[in-house]
């Protein structure tokens, strides 16, 4: 039970559901400082990635560790982008190697250099001189959120020896910045379901595909996510 607590309260963090994260810090077997067995985030590390200041300063006021890495060697604060969610839960510039990026359009200056995506955290350091060439093949696959409004595709790449469905909704819902659990169905466009792995071994490079969110009170265009308040008095099963 403490593990879906736990995981509630990351998406909490995430979604910026301050009632949610007090209820849920008042269990007493709930550990804030746990971490996803995917990527190794914490709590903290959603409400700073997501600049949600109010959360970041409860998780801190109960036990939230500033210095816990994930993964990646990242820090939460590593992976904020907002100034003032540092300033707000009293981080100085040069706390923990923290360097701040002027923005360079802000002096006339339009050269700006690509974002790169590293692969997956998951397969990045795994050896591949010893694997046979087939399996040191990567699979290119472009995803995105149904309904979004962002409509791009990003790519993602994923060692095809380590191709399952469960992998396969991990690393999107990691590089869509998604919570799984809000996710209802993988879908490979214009209108194919991804169920199980046999499914996702049929995958080709640049196939399309596209999370669908759970809606919101039946409504199939909202792409909101449920507030986790409402179940406040209510036990949470997730």
């Amino acid at each position: 039970m403490s593990n879906i607590l736990e995981e509630k309260l990351r998406e909490a963090a995430c979604l910026g559901d301050k009632v949610a994260v007090i209820t849920l810090l008042s269990e007493n077997s709930i550990n804030v400082n746990s971490q996803n067995t995917v990527n190794g985030w914490t709590a903290l590390h959603w409400a700073c990635k997501k600049g949600n200041d109010e959360i970041a300063e409860i998780l801190i006021a109960h036990g939230a560790y500033k210095t816990l890495r994930d993964y990646r060697g990242e820090t939460p604060y590593d992976l904020c982008g907002y100034h003032h969610t540092l300033e707000h839960i009293g981080v100085q510039q040069d706390e923990l190697g923290i360097k701040y990026v002027p923005n360079p359009l802000s002096n006339g200056q339009v050269d700006v250099a690509p974002r790169i995506r590293p692969k997956h955290t998951d397969f990045s350091n795994m050896p591949t001189t010893s694997l046979p060439a087939a399996q040191n093949d990567d699979l290119i696959l472009k995803v995105r959120v149904n309904g979004s409004t962002d409509p791009d595709f990003i790519e993602i790449e994923i060692p095809r020896w380590k191709l399952t469905y469960n992998n396969l909704l991990k690393i999107c819902c990691e590089e869509l910045e998604v919570v799984e659990t809000q996710v209802e169905r993988v879908r490979k466009l214009p209108n194919t379901r991804l169920r199980k792995d046999s499914d996702v071994k049929r995958l080709k490079d640049y196939h399309a595909l596209e999370l669908v969110l759970k809606s919101v009170g039946g409504d199939k265009t909202s792409n909101c996510y449920q507030s986790i308040s409402t179940c406040k008095d209510q036990t949470i099963l997730y």
